[in-house]
């Protein structure tokens, strides 16, 4: 499935990215977070899902707060990263 013109943005594991839950330092699924394999996206789409934005493929491994539930997030090793990434427009594939 193609999804044109998706909401893509970045998270960290800070306090500022994930409030409360930054302690735990683990996804929803109880992985580690990895930059460059962990995006969190909707409920729609179950943990191991494929996602490729820009020829990069991601793996769903977090959730998203059901406010956002309409984008994908990218994890970044770093809050500085995630800030630079900010939010963007893509065009990215389902798997």
């Amino acid at each position: 499935m193609i999804i044109t013109n998706a909401i893509v943005t970045a998270y960290c594991a800070c306090h500022i990215c994930c409030g409360s839950w930054s302690f735990h330092k683990k996804t929803a699924d109880g992985h580690t977070p990895v930059q460059g394999i962990t995006v969190a996206a909707s409920r729609k789409y179950p943990f191991g899902t494929k996602v490729i934005i820009d020829g990069h493929t991601y793996t769903v491994q977090d959730r998203l707060a059901k406010k956002y539930d309409n984008r994908v997030d990218i994890y970044f090793n770093s809050h500085k990263e995630a800030l630079k990434f900010g939010k963007q427009h893509k065009n990215i594939t389902i798997k």
